[in-house]
This record gives structure tokens, C-alpha cells and sequence, in this order.
């Protein structure tokens, strides 16, 4: 608990800052929020505080200071909406009473930032349930923002030496929404520039830390992490599981991402990768993915379900439907309980049967009203027939439901009747062999041998052999983005190094397929510089084996034309790299 007669400043000025309450933590540092007397009054600001008190010995607590000042400094240039503002970073005495700054001993790390009026993100969160489309927009916006300044950081944009900020400890209590709805990271005290620094202090918030932070590295893949972390929390109300895997299964399990295809919904669940190589590079782009699945896949269903519950057949509709051709009549006041707009929009796969609930079109404009008495005749006359035409229409819809339901029945039975004209009973009537029967032949079972290898239809022509099912499984090999001779590949096998193993997978091709194109090289980003790779068919001398290195990828197109066995195997070595074998695609 602290006291407004709390205060702390640098050196020239000990008492500048006076602390009114402490409102968090960020790793061993305490947020405080304080103010500072200007021209005649007092402007807030929160002041983050590293006591060395808190730290194990002198020598740790002199370097963190070079890195904290270092750091503070390089923020100072970043000016962005979106992006906290720092007004000053110093070393000094510990928090004090005013006056005695001068009595105490050790030393104090200090960063002053601007104070930003709102809620941080879970509060936020907490006043919303996303029930509305509105809510769910104003969460997009959100994210969406967070997005934006965050590819920028990392874009080195923000530093005039064209250098990464990082920002190394993303949750929500780190990001504050004001009243007009701007989204701002805040507390960039430990935040870690450059690409990959190393740290010896591990300070995280459980949930949104990247398995890397774990051991004490930052990057710009870790602060991606912790965003899809914020994006989970921010669409479900609830903190993310502690693992990737569980954070990834977790993220598909939302209605809203589970609704999409297996690719979306792989590409989403791509930020929650263990590598950080293979997350989205930017944020913003994979935005544009959970933008679809929240916005447009949530009104979609909800119109969707509309549709369908108007047009299950044998309901009763609201009010008559699609009459025999009336010539116009008088127009009329419209009763209020059939108002025009109860019609919903009808997606395109519900048309043809919504369209026997449409709305009848509307009178002519230059219709005029005639006589009372003969108007009502009139108009009693057309409600009658409508009444009718409506009656006769759900009839029909009710008999064809008793119809196909009967259908095949009366196909069956259509021999038996046909036998029993000649005095011989239906119970009597042999069952017809396959030989008499006209259509005994199976519909064919696309999934079957021989139809669609390896889950695959046979309609389609090309198909990349990574989202094939291997016969046993992957071996020492991944799925995931990689890239050779700088030019990324969004599908590729990626083999693990092992010094005592090899990466091995077969694939079944059941004599469907011609060709598979594929190109082979090493990582750029691995540490040794060759491999071998090897692709064989049903047990033969390879029809593929070559040595691979770094830069110099190989393009091949292998004939696999009648093969039922497709092996794919690279030697691994402690002296082997990274061997990737990308965009692997087999075609008819």
C-alpha cells in the first residue's frame, strides 16, 4: 500500500514524483500511479520502479540498469498512436518520504510514462459479451489495431536505425482501451530490442508466453504468440491454456473457427506454433483471416439458420403464400401483423424453396382506392382465394413429403402388384435376384480403393502431398512454412535433426497418380549446411536421391506413374542441416 507523502525522482530531484497507489506489476518492477506538479497543478502519470532491493546481487542489478536505460532511451523516439508515450527513464533513490531521500541507501530504476484514461483489456473484455454484431466489430477493431502497431514495431520502423521493438511481455493488463476506443500498449519497461535477445531474467505472464520466453528469449515471434494469446482471450472471456497445443486445440474449439474449413482454421491456429518460424510474419494479414470467421462465418450462420427454419417443409408460414395470378386490386392498409420486412435475407442455397414464402409484390404506385363496399367485396373475394391457393400449397408440400417417403416403397412393390393381377399374392412373390433387378449396382464409394487415393477425390487433378494422410505417420518430419534461398514456402516437410535417426514417411498413391514435383534444399536459418534426401517407389533403387545444400536448392519432378508406395526419406546426422523439402505436389 503506498501514501501520497511517497515520492521518488532522479537525483537533482528526488521528490518530483508523488506515488498515489500502486496499480501492478511487470516482472520484478511495480507500477505506480503518481503525478507531478506543473504550472500550478498536478498532471497524472505511472511510473514503473525496479528496486534493487529486489534483485539477487549488485552485478545483476548494474546490468539490468545498462539494459533498462538503454532501452528507455531507444522508446523515447517512438511516438504512435497505439504506443504509450515514455517522458523520462533515470536511476536514483528508492522511494521515500518527501525530504529524505538522502537517508536511505540502494538504488532505484525508474521509467515515467504517460498515463492512459481507460480500462486495460480484461476489464474491457468483462463489459462485453459478444452476443452482438456490434460487440464482436468493436472487438475486431480492437485486435485489429493491436495488429497494426505491433507489425509495425517489429517492421523496425519505429527507431531511426531501422531497429526491432519488442515488446516481451503482451497480456491484457498491458494494453489500455481509452473511451474513444483506441487500443494502447503500455509498460515497455522490460520490452527486449533487436531480433533475438537473450535474457537470464525470465519475466512473463502465464498464458500468453511463447514456450521460448520459457528460456529467457524475446523476438518478435514471442510478442506474435502472446497476440493470438490476447485473441483468444479477447473471442472466448477466458485466459488461454498454458501450451501451445492445448491453446491451438482450445482456438479451433470456438464456434465461430470451427465453422470455417481446415484451412482456415489451420492458418489461424498457425500463431500458436511452437517454432516461432512458423507463425504468421504479419499480424495484420492473419487478422483478415479471424475477421472472416467472427464477423462474416457468425452472420452467416445466424442468416443461415434463419432461412432454414423458414423453410423446413410442413411448416405453416406466417401468412399466405405465392397465390394464382390476381389482376391488381385497390390498394389497402396493410395489416400490422404482416408487415413487408419479416422477409429476411435468404442465402442463395435456401432460395428455391424460401421462394414459395416470398412476399407478394407490391401494388402499383398509381393504384386508386374505389368504393368501400365494392372494395371489400373485392378484396374478401382475393383473401378467400389466397386463403385457399395457401391451403392447397402445404397439402402439396405435406403429400410430397408422404410421397418421397413412400417412393421407394411403391418402386419395391411395383412387381408385386403387377404379380398379383395374375392371382399370384404379394407375400408370394419371390425377392428379385440381381439378375432382375434393374439397379443393383452400388453407388460407387468416393472413399473407397481405387476412387480417391489416400483421401484424395479422383476429380481432382493436383494435390499437395502435405495434407495427404501418411500411411503410419510422419516420422521425424513436420509440416510448416519454410525458406530456401530466401524464398519462403508456405508447405513444406521440414526434417528434424537427430544425430542417431532419420526422417522417414510413406504415402499411399494406389496406381492414381503421374508426377511429383517438389524442391529440395536446406533451411536458411540452420546451422549446418547439407543433407540428403531420397524418394523411392514400392521398395525400388531410389528414383530420387541427391545432396542437397544451403543456397542451392534442387527442383525435381519424379514419375510415380503406377506406383502404389511412395517413400520419402532424408539421412540425418549431427553434421546434416535442416533439409526441406517444399511444396511437394503430386498430379494425375
Amino acid at each position: 500500500m503506498t501514501s501520497q507523502n511517497l515520492h521518488i525522482g532522479p537525483d537533482s530531484a528526488a521528490d518530483r514524483y508523488r506515488l498515489l497507489r500502486s496499480i501492478g506489476r511487470g516482472g520484478e518492477a511495480v507500477l505506480y500511479l503518481a503525478e507531478i506538479e506543473l504550472a500550478g497543478g498536478s498532471e497524472p502519470v505511472v511510473v514503473k520502479v525496479l528496486d534493487s532491493k529486489t534483485t539477487i546481487t549488485p552485478d545483476i542489478f548494474d546490468r539490468i540498469s545498462q539494459k533498462w536505460n538503454e532501452q528507455a532511451e531507444l522508446l523515447r523516439f517512438v511516438h504512435r498512436p497505439g504506443v504509450v508515450g515514455v517522458r523520462e527513464h533515470f536511476e536514483g533513490p528508492p522511494i521515500h518520504r518527501p525530504g529524505e531521500s538522502g537517508t536511505l541507501t540502494g538504488r532505484a530504476l525508474v521509467l515515467v510514462m504517460n498515463h492512459v484514461d481507460g480500462l486495460d483489456l480484461r476489464d474491457w473484455r468483462a463489459e462485453r459479451t459478444l452476443t452482438t454484431a456490434a460487440e464482436r466489430r468493436e472487438v475486431m477493431r480492437t485486435l485489429e489495431q493491436l495488429a497494426d502497431v505491433l507489425d509495425w514495431l517489429h517492421s523496425g520502423k519505429a527507431t531511426p536505425s531501422g531497429r526491432q521493438v519488442i515488446h516481451g511481455d503482451l497480456s491484457p493488463g498491458n494494453v489500455m482501451v481509452d473511451a474513444h476506443g483506441q487500443a494502447t500498449l503500455v509498460d515497455f519497461g522490460l520490452s527486449k530490442l533487436t531480433a533475438d535477445h537473450q535474457t537470464a531474467e525470465v519475466w512473463f505472464t502465464p498464458g500468453y508466453a511463447a514456450p521460448e520466453v520459457f528460456d529467457g528469449k524475446r523476438t518478435p515471434g514471442a510478442d506474435r504468440y502472446a497476440f493470438g494469446a490476447i485473441a483468444y482471450f479477447l473471442l472466448s472471456g477466458e485466459s488461454p491454456p498454458s501450451s501451445p497445443e492445448q491453446l491451438a486445440r482450445a482456438m479451433q474449439a470456438l464456434p465461430q473457427i470451427a465453422a470455417l474449413d481446415a484451412e482456415q482454421r489451420s492458418r489461424i491456429t498457425a500463431i500458436y506454433a511452437y517454432d516461432p518460424a512458423e507463425r504468421p510474419v504479419s499480424l495484420t494479414g492473419w487478422m483478415k483471416d479471424v475477421r472472416h470467421a467472427v464477423v462474416s462465418t457468425t452472420s452467416s450462420t445466424s442468416q443461415r439458420a434463419t432461412a432454414v427454419q423458414d423453410a423446413v417443409p410442413g411448416a405453416v408460414p406466417p401468412r399466405p403464400v405465392v397465390a394464382p395470378v390476381v389482376p391488381p386490386q385497390p390498394a389497402e392498409p396493410q395489416s400490422a401483423s404482416t408487415p413487408p420486412a419479416e422477409v429476411p435475407h435468404v442465402p442463395a442455397a435456401y432460395a428455391p424453396t424460401y421462394a414459395l414464402h416470398a412476399t407478394p409484390p407490391p401494388e402499383p404506385a398509381g393504384s386508386r382506392p374505389g368504393k368501400r363496399k365494392r372494395a371489400g367485396l373485392v378484396l374478401g373475394s382475393v383473401a378467400a382465394v389466397l386463403v385457399i391457393a395457401a391451403l392447397a400449397v402445404i397439402g402439396v408440400q405435406l403429400l410430397n413429403g408422404k410421397d418421397d417417403k413412400g417412393r421407394d416403397q411403391a418402386a419395391s412393390n411395383g412387381k408385386a402388384e403387377s404379380t398379383a393381377s395374375d392371382g399370384t399374392t404379394p407375400e408370394e412373390t419371390p425377392t428379385p435376384t440381381p439378375s432382375e433387378s434393374e439397379s443393383t449396382e452400388p453407388t460407387p464409394d468416393p472413399t473407397a480403393s481405387g476412387t480417391a487415393p489416400a483421401g484424395i477425390a479422383a476429380n481432382i487433378k493436383a494435390a499437395d502431398l502435405t495434407v495427404m494422410t501418411p500411411v503410419s505417420d510422419l516420422g521425424n518430419f513436420k509440416v510448416g512454412s519454410a525458406k530456401i534461398n530466401t524464398k519462403q514456402y508456405g508447405a513444406a516437410f521440414i526434417a528434424q535433426p537427430d544425430c542417431n535417426d532419420e526422417a522417414v514417411t510413406e504415402f499411399d498413391l494406389n496406381r492414381e497418380w503421374k508426377h511429383l514435383d517438389f524442391t529440395a534444399g536446406i533451411d536458411d536459418g540452420s546451422l549446418q549446411q547439407k543433407g540428403r534426401v531420397t524418394v523411392s517407389l514400392d521398395g525400388q533403387p531410389a528414383a530420387f536421391s541427391e545432396l542437397v545444400e544451403l543456397g542451392k536448392p534442387i527442383t525435381k519432378s519424379v514419375d510415380v506413374n503406377g506406383a502404389l508406395r511412395l517413400r520419402v526419406k532424408v539421412d540425418m546426422g549431427c553434421d546434416n542441416g535442416t533439409v526441406v523439402i517444399a511444396a511437394p505436389q503430386l498430379t494425375r
